[in-house]
């Protein structure tokens, strides 16, 4: 079993490697092989980042909070970007945005066991336009 500062470590790489340098290479050596939060499986999830990379190609997550116990690592992420791609069906609009989640990550032997977050998509959508607020 892995120590706590070890996962932390393990995720906090898995967020550079993954979501700031944009290494899709990289999925592969953090998730374990069998992992049924991936939806799809690693494909599944590498096509989700090339959208996410492609509507907001300078897309760039800090770690807000990042807390471990026993098997479990929440992270709470704060992504800038800027909309220069569609997403979901939204036109570009050349806006800085501001993306929030919750992360719950499964590490088991060093790997990646399962993943689930809370992305605030409201938020999303008010900022890019597509929807407002009264």
């Amino acid at each position: 079993m892995s120590s706590l500062s070890n996962q932390k470590d393990i995720i906090k790489s898995f967020v550079e490697d993954i979501f700031n340098k944009h290494d899709l290479l990289a999925i592969e050596k953090y998730f374990a092989k069998e992992n049924p939060s991936i939806g799809e499986g690693s494909a599944g999830f590498k096509q989700s980042l090339i959208d996410l990379f492609r509507a907001f190609p300078d897309i760039h997550a800090e770690i807000e909070h990042i807390i471990a116990e026993n098997d479990l690592v929440v992270v709470f992420l704060n992504f800038t970007g800027t909309h220069k791609g569609e997403f979901h069906g939204l036109q570009p609009t050349n806006k800085l945005v501001n993306i929030r989640s919750a992360d719950l990550y499964r590490v088991v032997d060093e790997l990646i066991a399962e993943h689930w977050d809370v992305v605030d998509q409201l938020d999303l959508l008010h900022q890019t336009g597509a929807i407002n607020f009264k």
